[in-house]
């Protein structure tokens, strides 16, 4: 095991390395590893300044982390996805392989292969009475290959995809279907736009 390490970061004695990780100034490996379940951090991953990475995250190969973001408690990361700059992924959140991750994803959401991400999700959120720790609201499900856009904000148990595209700022609270496109409040077929919209290969 190889890890290039910044002097400054810090990380738990439990976290598991393959080869070649790489992690850089003021960051935070293992915080809060109260749990049986390390950090596991797969070969060539690189990990920015000032990243927080909790306790029982997974991250595949060739992860890229940007500076400043959080990986929260359970999250699983599959090969080849990058993280950008200032993202915030939350408890137990699932995101496949050769995946663009930016924004928000609240806890327990589920992102496919192959997914451009660059909104936020959050729960429903539809009792206010219920206790904040310990309710479990259904998050969305962004299936392989879709795509959303910058600012796009994503309500309750709803899912998107697969190959399906919610353009910028839109706030969906209801399923966007295989080959639809989200735009200006409206779903239409994605090839209705000849071309000029496209999603990602599944």
């Amino acid at each position: 095991m190889t890890v290039d390490r910044d002097s400054t970061a810090w990380i738990h004695p439990t976290t598991l390395f393959d080869a070649g990780a790489s992690i850089g100034f003021c960051s935070c490996i293992g915080h809060g590893a109260n749990t049986d379940e390390p950090v596991r951090i797969a070969s060539g991953v690189r990990i920015g300044a000032f990243c927080l990475i909790e306790a029982g995250a997974q991250l595949g190969e060739r992860v890229s982390v940007d500076h400043y973001c959080r990986i929260a408690r359970g999250v699983r990361v599959g090969a080849g996805t990058r993280v950008l700059y200032r993202a915030q992924i939350f408890d137990d959140v699932t995101i496949g392989k050769n995946c663009i991750i930016a924004g928000e994803l609240v806890d327990r959401t589920v992102v496919g292969d192959n997914i451009t991400f660059q909104g936020n999700t959050a729960h429903l959120h539809a009792d206010a009475t219920a206790d904040w720790d310990e309710t479990e609201e259904p998050s969305p499900v962004i299936k392989s290959g879709s795509v959303v856009g910058v600012g796009a904000i994503l309500i309750g148990g709803i899912t998107i995809g697969p190959r399906a595209y919610v353009a910028a700022g839109e706030k969906v609270t209801c399923d966007v279907p295989e080959g639809m496109v989200l735009k200006g409040g409206e779903l239409r077929p994605l090839s209705d736009f000849r071309g000029m919209i496209k999603v990602r290969e599944v």
